[in-house]
């Protein structure tokens, strides 16, 4: 992982410095100046309370399995498993599957509560999560196609990115409440392939559990699934906020339909299997739109730079967690019993 992060993160890092280079340093320098040290905190504040309500939800999940973690824990853990995302390549699939992984080692490790069911109840929780963020991604589509002119071939790639990401959080949804085994089945018909056969068989069997272990999850989870509705609810209110507070910060009055077309697009590049942290692309993705809104490309570079700080401080405060709950992002862990 090591090289492959040094890698990934050296380009993106490069891209944002031609980014700034081509928008101009000073105007970036400008509009970052009009945010005051106590409006940073606020928005971080904004950040940390959005990542409670997730944090809350997947306690409310593990109450499935009458898990007593403690909330506090479960807010520092969830915050490893989102900068384990964040560092890591991402992408929906990095977000459904790597940082609830590392959470399910860590409860393992601490609680003694099954890897498979601490796997379960992350990737639940998740799964409405994200659902959540679609019903107002797509609704940021709908408003910005409206009210809104994007060249063609922008709506096409947002319209494109929006059904995969969709299609993505439905299977993830629908097959384990219906009990379909979907992956299961799809490594059973590649066990075709004898180059195959070898590697399947070794995770054929966990892959089955899992998808037992998450239909069973809907089935006895029926009455925490309104909660963690509302709780996700919550979550994306929040963050809607913190983005039109933050350009508001930077002296731009940015109405209802701008700003839920500027989280629509934030979520689909982060969704999109890209760079770590989607470096560079972010930035990028953030430059033109706010370019074709009028809003002007400074203002969109400034506005990815700041909230760029805002998850790395993330990040880093999760880093001064980890050697208490015995974990490292760098550094193969080892192999464990799932």
């Amino acid at each position: 992982m090591n090289k492959t992060f040094a890698v990934s993160t050296s380009l993106g890092l490069i891209f944002v410095i031609v980014l700034v280079f081509i928008v101009g340093p000073k105007n970036i320098l400008q509009m970052i100046g009009h945010l005051s040290f106590l409006d940073f905190v606020a928005l971080f504040f904004l950040s940390y309370l959005a990542l409670f309500f997730s944090a809350l939800s997947f306690d409310n999940a593990l109450n499935v399995y009458d898990a007593k973690i403690g909330l506090k824990h479960v807010t520092n853990i969830k915050l490893i498993g989102y900068s384990a995302n964040y560092i890591a390549p991402s992408g929906i699939f990095a977000g459904f599957i790597g940082g609830d992984a590392i959470m399910a080692l860590i409860l393992k490790k601490r609680s003694g509560l099954e890897f498979k069911r601490g796997f379960s109840a992350g990737l639940a929780a998740k799964v409405i999560e994200f659902a959540m963020f679609l019903l107002f991604i797509y609704l940021g589509l709908i408003l910005g196609f409206r009210f809104f002119y994007l060249p063609t071939e922008i709506w096409y790639l947002l319209l494109i990115a929006a059904i995969f990401v969709g299609a993505v959080t439905l299977v993830f949804l629908i097959n384990p409440i219906i009990d379909n085994r979907f992956f299961t089945k799809i490594l059973r018909y590649l066990t075709r392939f004898k180059i195959l056969n070898k590697l399947i068989f070794k995770i054929l069997k966990h892959i089955n559990n899992f998808e037992k272990e998450l239909h069973l999850f809907y089935v006895k989870g029926k009455k925490y699934l309104f909660l963690s509705l509302f709780l996700s609810l919550i979550e994306t209110a929040v963050l809607v906020f913190q983005i039109w507070l933050l350009v508001h910060y930077l002296g731009i009055n940015m109405g209802f339909s701008k700003t839920l077309l500027v989280f629509s697009v934030s979520m689909l590049v982060f969704a999109l299997p890209l760079a770590p942290g989607s470096a560079g692309t972010y930035e990028l993705s953030q430059v033109g739109l706010f370019d074709v809104l009028g809003l002007g490309s400074d203002v969109g570079l400034a506005f990815s730079l700041i909230m760029r700080a805002i998850n790395l401080l993330m990040v880093a405060i999760s880093f001064f967690m980890i050697p208490h709950y015995g974990f490292n992002f760098f550094k193969k862990p080892e192999e464990e019993e799932i």
